[in-house]
């Protein structure tokens, strides 16, 4: 039987609470795409279905599927890819906003969040990794 921990360490247990967030996040964009998609600021076209997919399936999917593997597994290497997802999400907003000026609030605080979201779990499985 599968079981999930609560974990005692601090390092840990706010990976944790990384993974556990964005489980949820991705769920919420399984479950409701157009209301995610429209709090990310993304539109739909009526006639266009593809949108709803792409939030259902590699948004919401992959959310899911990566924080559920690190729920599940508790292992620093699934951390490690979850925070390295989240930092290239920051990287890949950094570049936007020269590239494409989207310097918003809504982007600056995505960033301070993702920016958190890659600190916790980086940081467990960096420590775990004996590299800090």
């Amino acid at each position: 039987m599968i079981e999930i921990a609560f974990p005692e360490e601090w390092t840990e247990r706010w990976a944790f609470i990384t993974a556990t967030v964005t489980m949820l996040i991705g769920l919420a964009a399984m479950i409701m795409p157009v209301r995610m998609g429209r709090l990310m600021g993304l539109f739909f076209h009526d006639d266009a279905r593809q949108g709803l997919s792409e939030m259902r399936g590699p948004i919401g999917g992959m959310w899911v599927g990566l924080g559920l593997a690190c729920l599940l597994l508790a292992q620093p290497f699934t951390y490690f890819a979850l925070g390295l997802g989240y930092l290239f999400a920051v990287i890949g907003r950094l570049l936007s906003l020269i590239v494409d000026r989207t310097f918003m609030l809504y982007c600056l605080i995505a960033i301070g969040l993702e920016l958190l979201a890659a600190y916790f779990p980086l940081r467990f499985a960096l420590e775990a990794f004996g590299l800090l």
